[in-house]
């Protein structure tokens, strides 16, 4: 067994994937997370010219609450003592939902579900086959290789420990026929809309692996005339689980009720499933840090609010939202009216579309790999602009010329070990130092210094903001 990870003199940071600009608050998708300065790995040769450290992170929910993740952008870094927040996602604003990646996302949900830490440690070796000594350590460095193999096509990744090898070579071979994409722990979409008195505005669409979601109205400004409908017109207050895809919501305002407006709230306690996406929040060029996907969840408590807008002005009332779309290389971006006269909307740069009243329209605004992007929604009486960059796509190299050294760390106990439940299994790492997971760039020592040279990228999240 080689337990290690890897420190940093001063602190310094690299390595991993790039950062989004993910939703923050209660808007977006699913729960939002803080890394810990905490990880259980071990050495792994990503291929013929570079050796680096991989495994599993701990991060902390808004709710103090753990979360555990591996990495899925072997060639960018992650300060995990720099606080860095992360948003959960959908697979098709990762890397994961770029053209011809769907076989290989679905391999890396199977990796999750039959290996450390959603099952204990002697059930993955007696899964794998493996008669010798087994650590943690071992099992988290063979499955972020077995993850890399899929995420970065880096189809030799091998961990330098025989047992952790075998492992991989497990996870990574014909017993894995792949897992459908996992639903978020909760989402509320869109995040805002606007309409008229007398009608019924929406729908918002709810995804939950919840088995149940409450739902209510706050800052109501009809004094309680307005209810929140399903798609069968009927008053709720709670969705009962297995929740349909896209569940359908509605608010009812009554027909001369003043000008106002109300948020629609969903909340859930959940285990968030394996293999949703997390990207890092508050993007910037300068920025980012890597994207990683869930491995182990604790039962959380996540809350989603909708905005609803209403008048009793004649003319168009338009919304307007977007979402990164890596399987189609842009952004989408989706106007509503929710009023009862026509509009032209202008997406910019894209096009001029009509938006008839009680209507829908979404324009694909193409964006270059790598290249940031600025679009602006005009329209009668209305304006909203979309900023990000778009980053779909991993490398299909490493940079640099060596790999870092790893050192011993002692380990920090985050949970007791659990086969398929809630709990998390105990992870290590955590010796006060900076560590490094997925180092892309060259370590240089020079006397007391470490030096990390590593090609930054940007990564954007799941809603365009």
């Amino acid at each position: 067994m080689l337990a290690s990870s890897l420190a940093v003199v001063g602190g310094t940071f690299a390595a991993g994937a790039a950062p989004a600009p993910a939703a923050d608050g209660e808007s977006g998708s699913g729960i939002t997370a803080t890394i810990q300065p905490t990880m259980l790995s071990g050495p792994v040769q990503v291929d013929a010219n570079h050796k680096i450290d991989g495994g599993l992170f701990t991060l902390l929910t808004s709710d103090g609450k753990k979360i555990q993740t591996y990495c899925i952008d072997v060639d960018h870094g992650v300060d995990i003592k720099g606080n860095i927040k992360y948003q959960e996602s959908d697979w098709s604003s990762s890397s994961l939902g770029a053209p011809g990646k769907a076989e290989a996302a679905g391999k890396i949900r199977w990796i999750l579900e039959h290996s450390y830490p959603k099952l204990d440690l002697e059930t993955v070796k007696k899964a794998a086959g493996i008669t010798g000594d087994f650590e943690k350590e071992d099992a988290a460095a063979g499955t972020q290789a077995a993850i890399w193999r899929f995420s970065d096509n880096k189809t030799t990744a091998t961990p330098l420990d025989a047992e952790a090898k075998k492992l991989t070579e497990y996870l990574s071979g014909a017993a894995n026929t792949g897992m459908p994409e996992p639903k978020p722990s909760l989402d509320l979409d869109p995040s805002s809309v606007n309409g008229k008195s007398g009608s019924k505005l929406g729908p918002f669409k709810l995804n939950s692996s919840a088995e149940s979601v409450k739902l209510s109205l706050t800052d109501d400004a009809s004094g309680g005339k307005v209810k929140l409908l399903d798609k069968d017109g009927k008053a709720v207050t709670t969705l009962n689980g297995p929740i349909a895809k896209d569940t359908q919501l509605f608010l009812d305002v009554p027909a001369g009720t003043a000008a106002g407006s109300a948020k629609v709230s969903a909340t859930a306690t959940t285990v968030v499933q394996t293999g949703r996406v997390f990207l890092s929040v508050g993007y910037t060029p300068e920025k980012h840090s890597q994207s990683m996907i869930l491995a182990g969840s604790e039962e959380v408590t996540v809350t989603k609010t909708a905005q609803a807008t209403w008048t009793q002005a004649k003319g168009p009332q338009l919304s307007a939202s977007a979402k990164i779309d890596c399987a189609k290389n842009g952004v989408q971006v989706t106007v509503t009216n929710g009023g009862d006269e026509d509009a032209d909307v202008t997406v910019a740069p894209g096009k001029t579309v009509k938006v008839g009243a009680g209507k829908t329209e979404t324009v694909l605004v193409p964006v270059a790999e790598d290249a940031s992007y600025s679009i602006k929604v005009t329209g009668p009486n209305f304006t909203k602009e979309f900023t990000g960059i778009l980053d779909c796509k991993v490398s299909s190299t490493t940079g640099g010329t060596g790999g870092a050294t790893p050192s011993a760390s002692p380990s920090t106990p985050v949970g007791n070990g659990t086969t398929g439940g809630p709990s998390l299994a105990t992870t290590g790492g955590g010796s006060g130092t900076g560590i490094i997971a997925g180092v892309a760039g060259a370590l240089v020592l020079a006397g007391a210094g470490a030096v990390f040279a590593l090609r930054r990228r940007g990564r954007h999240g799941r809603d365009a903001v």
